[in-house]
């Protein structure tokens, strides 16, 4: 497993940083030189992080009570790199979102641009850079003339990144080297800083499998500066392992290792030490070293946790299995394995689920079960077509719309010049036979406008024909998320006793969901944000639904999905995959503002299995319509509710205990 670094997507302040909400709202007594003292301090942070990480939560306050805006930004812009540095990624995304207030209090664009890209880092190292590369190109496009050579320097870096975590190694080159020519000769640059870029460039080069290139650009770190901070010297180990690893140069990466670990224990670089024992166990394990690899995967547990890096704790555990299984507790090594990748295909890392099924074919077939690691190849294999058919189709249909474009406007260019090059012919026509005789101009002025008129015609009638193909259309979608209206369902639900019975043991399942605490995201954040949230779960229902599955609009913030032939298996199955499908990322706004998103949902089934009913019950509940369907779903709705919020109730099944009809409701991770 590869090591990465990764952010929370959810956390509380520390204390220390809630009091200084109250510090930066007003003035006390102002504190002499606070510009000095914040550039000592950073001074310090190059040194010792863990020592200038605490002088700067006790002397905040004092520093920056009554001070103007830019002792209070600098302050926190410092606070910020400190806690990143240190692996504290939680307090340093925190800290973020103080800088954001503050500028948009201040109407500063220069530091909410930076601060914007700080929330594109965390995309990248949360392992989304699809996402990043979407922000990177609307802040491209915002911040345009911002004339900041940080912000263009760190855009560049950013957009490098992204592009080496896509695998376009090409285009990533070219951004951290326009980055590293634009800080060259400015050494007084807040950020980025040139050692940062050319870490990034080394992990870049032991990803594209090239660790000789790796290599020399830790050489140039080092060659750079007569003596690093502890945090790059750590880091510069830390990529030296990994690029002797992959040159299968086991003893001297465990060496580099060792020094990266020294000092990232040493400096309270927690992050970074929970990375550098993950890959020493990856180490350990590729030589075949189990023991001593389930000895550092276990010590790289702690501080993955405490630092709340999921993608370490991930692999820790990973590794842990792995040893335990060459070890011969095959049973106990495959539980730690199979808990990760459910876990990672529960987040939908289907790449990185694909690299642990083939270890773990490889470990089957090591110790003799071949049997079951043909069945995990074929799994891998399942899993990577998969992946490759969703990549190619995403971009067969993004090219057959640029070519459709192109051919409607083409098509439309086209038409134009004909009928500009008929209508002067026309004119030149009428010229000519008009000079010839008032009477023949007058017959061509007659045929013309007969002509005009059938023309017209055509047109009207063409005009006509698209305006009724676009009221059909209108009139069966949700004008908001183009998703299908409750008209088009009832119209598919009266023909619905006309469709093919579904298979043996399934059934047509409704599954109703409404958006969580939507009231709270129009009042906070106004009503073009909850009208983004809701076209963006249509768009998630939408792409995590089969074809034949119908996904519409039902009302105001709740949705429903129709879905045929769902097995009694399938069907709790099916209601976490919609859960899952719209809480899986936030929904990130216009301005860059990133929103948890969540649903609950009920679902039910047509034709419904009445167990556990009396014949009375029975007789009554028999054959309930879509109607009745749809009434269940929602009463299941309403329990998902009152249980807490986001999560889904299937009905099981109706029973009367005494005299009121009630449900009998499961959660889709249980048995339906």
């Amino acid at each position: 497993m590869t090591a990465a670094h990764g952010l929370p997507p959810r956390f509380q302040p520390p204390l220390a940083i809630g009091l200084l909400l109250v510090a930066l709202a007003g003035p006390a007594g102002a504190a002499p030189q606070p510009e000095a003292r914040l550039d000592e301090i950073a001074a310090m942070a190059e040194q010792d992080n863990v020592r200038a990480r605490t002088v700067l939560v006790q002397e905040g306050p004092k520093l920056i009570a009554g001070a103007p805006y830019a002792v209070r930004i600098h302050y926190l812009r410092l606070l910020r790199r400190v806690q990143a540095d240190g692996g504290h990624f939680r307090d340093a995304f925190e800290t973020n979102e103080l800088i954001i207030g503050l500028a948009e209090a201040e109407r500063d664009p220069l530091n909410l641009a930076l601060a914007s890209l700080a929330r594109v880092l965390r995309l990248i190292e949360t392992n989304d850079p699809a996402a990043a590369l979407g922000q990177l190109e609307t802040l491209g496009a915002r911040y345009r003339d911002l004339g900041s050579l940080e912000f263009s320097a760190t855009f560049d870096g950013l957009y490098g990144m992204a592009y080496s975590a896509v695998g376009q190694y090409d285009r990533a080159l070219r951004h951290f080297l326009r980055a590293l020519d634009m800080i060259k000769g400015h050494p007084d640059l807040w950020g980025p800083r040139p050692a940062d870029i050319r870490l990034a460039m080394a992990r870049m080069y032991v990803n594209a499998r090239d660790p000789a290139r790796a290599l020399e650009t830790l050489r140039e770190i080092r060659a750079s500066e007569q003596r690093l901070p502890p945090r790059t010297d750590a880091a510069v180990h830390f990529f030296e392992g990994r690029a002797l690893v992959a040159q299968d140069e086991i003893e001297a990466a465990l060496l580099a290792f060792r020094h990266a670990l020294a000092l990232a224990h040493a400096h309270e670089l927690i992050s970074l030490e929970a990375n550098v024992l993950g890959n020493i166990a990856n180490a350990h394990l590729k030589a075949g070293r189990y023991q001593e690899a389930e000895e550092a995967a276990r010590a790289a547990l702690e501080p993955a946790r405490r630092s709340e890096d999921r993608i370490s704790l991930q692999m820790a555990k990973a590794n842990l299995g792995f040893a335990q299984f060459g070890q011969g507790r095959q049973r106990e090594g495959l539980a730690h394995v199979d808990a990760v990748i459910a876990e990672m295909t529960k987040a939908g890392a289907m790449s990185t689920v694909g690299r642990m099924l083939a270890e773990k074919s490889q470990a089957l077939e090591g110790a003799g079960r071949f049997r079951e690691a043909l069945a995990t190849a074929r799994e891998r294999e399942t899993v990577t077509q998969e992946l490759a058919l969703n990549d190619r189709n995403k971009a067969i249909s993004a090219l057959q719309e640029q070519f459709k474009a192109r051919e409607r406007a083409a098509q439309i260019d086209t038409l134009r010049k004909d009928n500009a090059v008929k209508d002067a012919e026309l004119r030149h026509r009428g010229l000519v036979q008009t000079a010839a005789s008032l009477g023949a101009s007058l017959a061509l002025f007659l045929c013309a406008g007969v002509l005009w008129l059938y023309r017209k015609s055509v047109l009207t009638r063409r005009r006509l024909a698209e305006l009724n193909d676009e009221l059909a259309y209108r009139s069966a979608h949700d004008p908001l998320t183009g998703l299908f209206n409750r008209r088009s369902f009832q119209d598919r639900m009266r023909s619905r006793t006309g469709e093919a019975a579904p298979r043996l043991g399934s059934a047509d399942c409704f599954t109703l969901l409404d958006i969580d605490h939507f009231k709270r995201i129009n009042d906070e954040y106004g009503h073009a944000a909850g009208d983004a949230v809701l076209v963006e779960v249509g768009k998630r229902l939408r792409a995590a639904m089969r074809e034949s599955d119908m996904v519409l609009r039902w009302g105001g913030e709740e949705f429903l999905v129709y879905s045929q032939g769902v097995t009694q298996e399938q069907r709790p199955l099916l209601v976490q995959r919609i859960l899952d499908a719209i809480a899986a990322t936030p929904v990130v706004l216009e301005d860059g503002t990133a929103l948890s998103v969540s649903a609950t949902a009920g679902a039910v089934s047509l034709p419904f299995a009445h167990e556990g009913l009396d014949a009375d019950t029975q007789e009554a509940a028999a054959q309930p319509d879509w109607e009745q369907a749809i009434a269940l779903a929602d009463r299941a709705l309403y329990k998902g509710k009152e249980a807490g919020r986001n999560r889904g109730y299937i009905v099981a099944g109706l029973r009367r205990p005494e005299g009121a009809l009630e449900l009998d409701l499961v959660l889709p991770g249980a048995a339906a």
